[in-house]
């Protein structure tokens, strides 16, 4: 017979769903146990200074966090789009403008204006990211190589694995 049977304290049950993530704008990780441990949370973030977060600025859900009743010592990803809405998260949406930002620089106007719907069909795996990246593939191909190359650093942590796949990344 248990112990709480017997008059001792009931076993704790382990609560369900997550517990809150806390990220600065810039996308780096606060806590991932922000309710269940609020004296980690902070206001600014301790590597950038920047301002933090912990639910989606558009449908005001929070960010997940661990799993609660889960004690893991593994991190977790900072995730790049809401689950709720499906919006990127501001992080997210500031490494898109930078990548579109950079790939336009050595564009004439016909390649710049095809760029942000090329980077946006090369992010998710859909339908089109395939061919969507062998667009932006050939376009790149019409850069200096400096800026190839960074165009390539910095569509390498954004891109699908489709698209990463294509582009022999």
């Amino acid at each position: 017979m248990s112990d709480w049977m017997m008059g001792g304290r009931r076993p704790r049950q382990p609560e369900e769903g997550y517990d809150v993530m806390q990220v600065c704008l810039n996308g780096h990780q606060i806590t991932a146990s922000a309710e269940t441990l609020p004296n980690q949370r902070k206001q600014f973030c301790d590597q950038c200074g920047e301002k933090t977060i912990d639910s989606c600025p558009d449908c005001k859900a929070s960010i997940q966090g661990y799993l609660k009743g889960i004690l893991s010592v593994r991190s977790i990803k900072v995730p790049n789009n809401c689950p709720s809405c499906g919006t990127a998260y501001p992080w997210r949406q500031d490494s898109i403008a930078n990548a579109i930002e950079v790939l336009q620089m050595e564009m004439d106007a016909a390649d710049a204006a095809a760029v942000p719907t090329l980077v946006n069909m090369v992010l998710i795996e859909g339908p089109r990211t395939e061919v969507s990246a062998l667009k932006l593939k050939k376009l790149l191909g019409k850069l200096s190589k400096p800026i190839y190359d960074i165009c390539i650093n910095v569509l390498s942590d954004l891109m699908s694995e489709t698209a990463k796949k294509t582009f022999g990344i």
